[in-house]
């Protein structure tokens, strides 16, 4: 990538933060504008982003991690890595490091029913990222309502329909979800909901 386009890059990050205190580059007059930059641009950025990781490190530490797992973790672990290596969509309840909060990676809002879906158009560059993930785990999922899943599933369903590895009988179109959490413990945080509410929010009681 050439220095201009990091520079514009920059600017545009720059600008971002600005306008969330209301502010733009333009209020600042001897600062350069930002120029428009290919789209694809910025989709390159976000997936190295995504990437980068040290591997050799994350290897070690996963080594050491089922060097000391139960039978039970070793299990699910296998399951896991199977489904995520033969493209096989599953949607694994299960009990991590790094990571970002579902309403910011997946776009959903706060105050959610049964009828919104994720702010995530198909062109966007979060929706590439997505497109190239081979596997989802979201923790401490028992504390959120079904629809945030289901949310997602119909995203999904619009980023990757054609994608050759979509899957419409499948959770989340044939991706591989893990839920992390103990769904023994904790219930969904309904604020001021009665136990019906909680309990129908659940994910036992999704269609997925």
């Amino acid at each position: 990538m050439s220095d201009d386009k990091i520079k514009q890059l920059w600017l545009m990050d720059i600008d971002k933060i600005l306008h969330s205190y209301s502010k733009t580059l333009k209020d600042y007059p001897p600062m350069v504008l930002a120029t428009k930059v290919d789209s694809s641009l910025l989709t390159e950025r976000v997936i190295r982003e995504e990437l980068n990781f040290n591997k050799d490190e994350l290897k070690k530490n996963a080594s050491d991690m089922l060097a000391i797992t139960t039978l039970e973790q070793k299990y699910a672990f296998d399951k896991i890595v199977t489904a995520v290596y033969c493209d096989k969509g599953i949607f694994f309840p299960l009990c991590m490091v790094m990571g970002r909060t579902a309403y910011s990676r997946f776009k959903i809002p706060l105050n959610i029913t049964e009828d919104f879906v994720c702010n995530i158009k198909p062109d966007f560059s979060q929706a590439i990222l997505l497109l190239k993930a081979k596997l989802i785990i979201w923790d401490e999922a028992p504390m959120v309502s079904r629809y945030y899943y289901e949310a997602l599933d119909k995203c999904f369903g619009d980023i990757i329909r054609f994608s050759p590895t979509y899957n419409k009988n499948l959770p989340f179109g044939g991706k591989v979800v893990v839920l992390g959490g103990d769904f023994r413990q904790m219930f969904p945080v309904i604020p001021r909901g009665s136990r019906q509410d909680i309990v129908h929010s659940t994910v036992n009681l999704s269609y997925l």
